[in-house]
């Protein structure tokens, strides 16, 4: 299954896109620090969706995000 990394992935677009992704059996992996443009909402549909992960991070914070990457060696 090929993993795929989402970023901003709580905002319109970003969950609109994870949705369709998931529709196509992707594995995704959301990074979002949910700041202003965040909405819960649009991702809790995806929580118990067990190809989706989440992950509240700011994509500035290289390390973790390399951490991350290296774990799921998404495409």
């Amino acid at each position: 299954m090929k993993k795929i990394v989402v970023t901003g992935g709580s905002g319109f677009i970003g969950s609109n896109l994870i949705e369709f992704l998931l529709n196509k059996k992707y594995f995704i992996i959301n990074i979002d620090k949910s700041s202003y443009s965040a909405n819960p909402y649009n991702v809790k549909k995806f929580i118990k969706n067990k190809n989706y992960s989440f992950f509240k991070l700011d994509i500035n914070n290289k390390k973790k995000v390399l951490k991350i990457l290296n774990k799921y060696k998404p495409i």
